[in-house]
């Protein structure tokens, strides 16, 4: 079956369960059934993130169902604002949309935030009434379904940049070229920085950051500070973009930096990570701003999908592997070996 066609099949449905990330088997459930104002979503493609091998973070709670980054079509609503057929990109993470943090426009960080289970690693999934509303955005018939999976990682990329202040002036460094590296490059063009740096010390991913539009690429074994400066006109980087666990980066990226520059926390390390840098090379005269981010909100899920209809973003060129359910043992590997990976998608309907 091909991503963008669907039909309905048999009441059993196939799941990926993950045990660890050498451990991950097809299995069999019962499809789930529906009540008045859910929404049985046929998922057609669901995108492995890095946070998917991340084992210090996954293996307690597991065997489990993963699957965060989903795109599919509806199989069967029993909701007013959804018809069968529709194409949908699915929420993994809703927002309750009534606490303080959520008043106060900080959705990604809600108090109540609700997880949908199974995750998108399954056949079918039952969007609740409660969640309906929030939890499906319309997949405009343009994007393909394999594109829809990075509508979410594009939104956590998005809302990080917002929370930076990345501003078409800025001089923005990126240090980490896999897959939300990339997306940072290409949403920093895309608004208007006109000097973006990447950073990284796998080749492939070094020229898929030219590809996606870098002024600049560099390998990790460069006086990176020299390196800035040479190129922006004598200045340090206003921003740095830490799309990388490596502790390193952080201290490369505060030598980079101008003072009253931004260094923005992305990558998740391990947690027995240390703080490579003292508070006094942070902030002694500096001025420096340290930024985290984690997921995105509503509007910067509907902003990743207009710049990629728009053609803005090109997020569906950083998909370098399709896998079918029925491999997904071996998707996972790919993803956990990162030899010649970018982006890794499940193709759910084979």
């Amino acid at each position: 079956m091909r991503l963008d066609t669907y039909e309905r099949e048999a009441p059993a449905m196939r799941i990926a369960r993950y045990y660890d990330n050498r451990t991950v088997r097809v299995e069999s459930l019962p499809s789930p059934a529906i009540e008045d104002g859910e929404v049985l979503v046929r998922v057609m493609a669901s995108g492995i993130c890095g946070s998917d091998v991340m084992e210090w973070f996954r293996v307690p709670k597991s065997p489990r169902i993963l699957g965060h980054e989903i795109s599919g079509v509806v199989a069967e609503s029993r909701a007013d604002a959804f018809a069968v057929g529709d194409r949908v990109v699915v929420r993994n993470q809703i927002p309750c949309g009534t606490c303080h943090a959520c008043r106060h426009g900080h959705h990604a960080v809600c108090e109540h935030q609700v997880e949908i289970e199974p995750g998108g690693m399954a056949e079918y999934i039952r969007i609740p009434r409660e969640l309906a509303r929030r939890g499906l955005t319309p997949l405009p018939s343009g994007l393909s379904f394999q594109a829809g999976t990075l509508a979410e990682p594009l939104a956590c990329t998005l809302h990080s940049q917002a929370l930076a202040r990345i501003e078409p002036h800025h001089c923005v460094l990126v240090l980490g070229c896999g897959v939300f590296g990339l997306l940072h490059i290409q949403t920093a063009l895309a608004a208007g920085v006109d000097r973006v740096i990447a950073v990284d010390k796998v080749g492939y991913r070094r020229q898929a950051a030219e590809r996606s539009g870098a002024s600049l690429v560099l390998d990790t074994d460069v006086d990176l500070a020299s390196e800035v400066r040479r190129v922006n006109d004598g200045r340090p980087a206003d921003v740095a973009v830490l799309a990388t666990a490596a502790p390193e980066a952080l201290v490369a990226a505060s030598d980079a930096l101008t003072r009253h520059g931004t260094i923005l926390l992305f990558g998740a390390p391990d947690p027995a990570t240390p703080m490579p840098l003292s508070l006094n090379q942070l902030f002694w005269r500096r001025e420096l701003t340290m930024v985290s981010s984690y997921g995105a909100g509503d509007v910067d899920l509907a902003r990743g999908i207009e710049l990629m209809e728009k053609g803005a973003v090109d997020a569906e060129a950083l998909i370098t592997h399709t896998v079918p359910l029925t491999e997904v043992q071996r998707a996972f590997a790919t993803v956990t070996d990162a030899r010649d990976s970018l982006k890794v998608v499940l193709d759910m309907t084979q």
